[in-house]
């Protein structure tokens, strides 16, 4: 029988003999998965540590667990310590985008505004939005067995990124080069950078040459852009992270 897991924003060191669970998390547990006492519990921390538990108590506004102890055999993090620069699209496509980067190891996401985003947010919306796409990162986290937390930044616009940059790659279908000419030095730890449903304006392009960014395309079609998370960290991990086979010993 599959064991369900979330995720506790807490610090392992407080944890105790048991640990009350409150709202949201409570009611996804007593309403959605339908857990009851007795049944075991898989949960992660905010300091990367996974445990096994038992539900003791199922209440009407919160849920309590005991009987916690770390589980050796959980998941290592990802090889690559990559951070993905996206653009912002439509609602359902930058949710999609978050998600699957989320379950592809992907350490952080960085929303940014571009010139040819369509997709515009009021400024005091973006607390919202962010958090909105942080609960979309956490739950896809949950699901694919991390034992981390991918962290969705808060939205800046993209001048303003590429000023703290000191490397990054970005995605661009009229580029020359592919991902086999990726640099060492950019194979495990990269800012990738991905743009809106419109790509990156001709000045944006301009910007990533002149702050010495290295431009790639992924293959002779153009993808649409909540295609290009899942493709590119795929791709990533084939040839430089998680997805290759460990060396055999002869």
């Amino acid at each position: 029988m599959r064991v369900s897991r979330i995720y506790l924003p807490v610090n392992h060191q407080d944890l105790g003999e048991t640990w009350v669970i409150e709202q949201p998390k409570a009611h996804y547990i007593r309403n959605v998965l339908r857990l009851k006492p007795g049944h075991q519990l898989q949960f992660f921390t905010a300091s990367g540590q996974q445990y096994n538990a038992v539900i003791a108590e199922v209440n009407k506004h919160d849920v309590v667990i005991k009987d916690m102890a770390i589980c050796h055999d959980a998941p290592s993090v990802s090889t690559l310590q990559i951070t993905l620069v996206q653009g912002i699209s439509a609602s359902d496509r930058m949710d999609y985008s978050i998600q699957k980067a989320a379950e592809l190891g992907c350490v952080a996401i960085q929303p940014i505004i571009t010139e040819f985003c369509s997709h515009r947010i009021a400024r005091h919306k973006y607390k919202k939005k962010q958090h909105h796409w942080q609960a979309v990162a956490i739950s896809a986290c949950e699901q694919s067995g991390r034992v981390d937390v991918m962290q969705v930044k808060p939205i800046k616009p993209l001048s303003e990124i590429m000023a703290e940059a000191h490397q990054g790659i970005y995605l661009e279908p009229t580029a020359d080069q592919s991902i086999y000419d990726i640099p060492a030095s950019l194979q495990q730890q990269s800012h990738i950078y991905i743009g809106p449903e419109g790509g990156f304006s001709p000045t944006e392009l301009d910007q990533f040459e002149q702050h010495g960014f290295l431009g790639i395309k992924m293959g002779n079609r153009v993808l649409r852009t909540e295609s290009m998370a899942p493709v590119i960290l795929s791709a990533m991990h084939t040839l430089y992270g998680d997805f290759k086979p460990a060396r055999r010993l002869s």
